[in-house]
């Protein structure tokens, strides 16, 4: 268990009730106020979150989305102390988009099982979108792809007409920022409003991201002295379109899908729907 952030009591005890005893424990993430542990018991497995301090008002908004989005990481039990919130879900086996394009990245092969895994999210956010619906913070390890389906994870800054975005969101990964969105963002723009067509933009950058290693943007001549371009140096680049387009030698034909999607017109990108089916129908 993490030494800053203890498994809170009431916690522990909703897990066992869920899981069997006894639960063996493995922290999968700590960072920003905020850990996550696996527990696996006799009868389950489930992903336990709890945060404090800075992480205490982003795991509560955590449980307001599972306790209202559809059809992702259900809500098992979820609770507040005076110092930190807490929930639990289930835990989902399977890779994420990240580990799904491992293949491609390094060898150039397994393009079959990647085209699989990519419609699969397009769809994922197809009918979260279709719901009303946005995530807001896609990334390559935000998605669980298990044998029953595409997983959304880590759905803190996910936004609908019945759930404001948060004041607190800052935009997500600066790097898979739709250039309209970073410009909205650098502008001061609060609270951080992901549309559908951001998100698809999105949606595209982080599989191009899953398929070669790199982002979407070269910003070798943009770097300087100080070194690799940092997140909010990249969003004011992506948002001034100061940069060109990387190249990558992984699966071309897929890459030039995805860069249609990273139109920089909103209104000349596909949606995620058509994003799957352009996907499906790409060449090995």
């Amino acid at each position: 268990m993490s030494e800053e952030i203890r498994i809170p009591r009431e916690a522990l005890a909703s897990v066992e009730s869920h899981c069997g005893r006894p639960v063996l424990w493995e922290i999968v993430s700590s960072r920003r106020g905020a850990t996550v542990w696996k527990g696996t018991g006799p009868a389950a497995s489930v992903a336990l979150k709890a945060g404090q301090g800075e992480g205490a008002p982003i795991t509560a908004r955590e449980i307001t989305v599972a306790e209202s989005m559809p059809g992702h990481s259900p809500l098992i039990a979820s609770g507040r102390t005076g110092i930190a919130s807490w929930l639990i879900t289930p835990w989902h086996d399977g890779p994420s988009t990240w580990d799904a394009f491992r293949t491609v990245r390094i060898t150039h092969q397994g393009t079959e099982e990647a085209r699989d895994a990519a419609v699969g999210l397009c769809l994922a956010v197809t009918d979260l979108h279709r719901q009303g619906w946005v995530h807001g913070d896609l990334q390559p390890d935000h998605a669980i792809h298990t044998k029953t389906g595409v997983q959304l994870i880590d759905c803190t800054w996910a936004a609908s007409p019945t759930l404001p975005p948060s004041r607190t969101f800052q935009g997500g990964l600066p790097h898979l920022l739709a250039p309209e969105l970073a410009a909205e963002i650098e502008a001061g723009h609060r609270p951080v409003k992901v549309t559908p067509a951001a998100e698809t933009y999105t949606l595209a950058a982080t599989l191009w991201r899953s398929a070669t290693g790199r982002w979407p943007f070269d910003y070798t001549a943009a770097a300087d002295a100080e070194g690799p371009i940092a997140g909010p140096r990249a969003r004011q680049l992506i948002a001034g379109g100061q940069l060109s387009p990387a190249l990558a030698p992984q699966w071309p034909a897929l890459l030039s899908v995805l860069r249609t999607a990273m139109a920089v017109f909103p209104e000349a990108r596909p949606s995620s729907h058509a994003l799957a089916l352009l996907i499906a129908d790409t060449p090995l």
